[in-house]
């Protein structure tokens, strides 16, 4: 007698197993983890490379903008061509680009790797929730594999500064990237072979003036909330610098959290689709502007030299 561990009710006239969830959480852990991971080795980086301030800045920042920016671009690709096929080319991305950082001679040569790096992290995020959706129709057993891809990203945003320390002080900053390539590689060998393969919808046109006009909002949002880290933190008075930080922080997390409550409750109750989404972006454009003016109005310009005299 075959004995084979299911994951979701043995009830359930289709049993699927965990290989799906765990190829596609792979994916996902590496692209959370090389988020903070990175954060540890950006000190020992500059120093080794001769990176300058606005070099360093990128290391880290362009990751994170290259991601943000082409997420909606790697969902609608993933739509027409096959979310399996992009979420592995995807990794495939991630995983070159990885080692390529690990390589790099020279901090421009590490800012163009990472700025690629991301581009595989946004083709691999969409595609990951997609296949999971795929792999698990019952609704019990997706319910599950959704929360075990939401505790992949705390476990990874978690693991990141324990490991790139560790990894730093032992081996050096390079193996902070090289660890993603067993991870890639694994993640390569059992997607294939253990996730069924996605409907193409190449017939849909893709509108390419939407996505390059998201592409650049994303971007520039993402470099704005990026800076605002050092402009709330230099307008703070030094003795209340850490209050200033977690007022800043917390902020944040709950304008995350009411974003996607207030999104998902207008694409719940809209008429249609295409109207939630309008309203929601709406919404999301008056409040930015709204944050604008006040950072205009509260946050004190830099001073203006002043003449030598003579």
């Amino acid at each position: 007698m075959w004995l084979r561990c299911d994951f979701g009710s043995v009830a359930e006239p289709e049993r699927r197993s965990w290989a799906p969830l765990l190829a596609v959480c792979a994916g996902y852990f590496m692209v959370i983890l090389d988020v903070t991971i990175i954060n540890v080795a950006v000190p020992v980086i500059g120093r080794e490379l001769s990176a300058s301030l606005t070099g360093i800045q990128w290391i880290t920042d362009g990751y994170t903008l290259v991601f943000a920016g082409f997420l909606l671009t790697g969902g609608a690709l993933g739509d027409r061509l096959g979310n399996r096929r992009v979420f592995c080319s995807g990794v495939a991305v991630f995983t070159v680009s990885s080692a390529a950082c690990a390589l790099a001679p020279s901090a421009p040569f590490l800012v163009a790797a990472r700025l690629v790096e991301g581009l595989g992290a946004a083709l691999i995020v969409p595609g990951s929730l997609a296949l999971l959706q795929q792999s698990y129709p019952a609704r019990a057993a997706r319910s599950r594999a959704f929360g075990l891809w939401g505790y992949m990203a705390g476990i990874a945003a978690c693991a990141g500064p324990l490991l790139g320390g560790l990894l730093v002080s032992t081996v050096g900053w390079r193996w902070v990237f090289l660890v993603n390539l067993p991870v890639g590689a694994a993640c390569l060998a059992l997607t294939p072979r253990h996730v069924a393969r996605s409907p193409r919808r190449a017939t849909r046109a893709l509108d390419w003036p939407a996505q390059c006009a998201v592409v650049a909002a994303v971007a520039l949002l993402t470099a704005a909330l990026t800076g605002g880290t050092a402009t709330v933190m230099g307008a703070a008075p030094p003795a209340y610098s850490g209050a200033a930080s977690a007022l800043f922080n917390t902020t944040r997390q709950i304008g995350s959290a009411t974003g996607v409550a207030l999104g998902g409750s207008l694409l719940a109750t809209a008429t249609d689709y295409s109207t939630g989404l309008r309203t929601s972006m709406a919404i999301g454009a008056l409040a930015y502007l709204a944050a604008a003016g006040l950072a205009w109005l509260c946050v004190p310009g830099k001073p203006a030299p002043r003449p030598d005299i003579a």
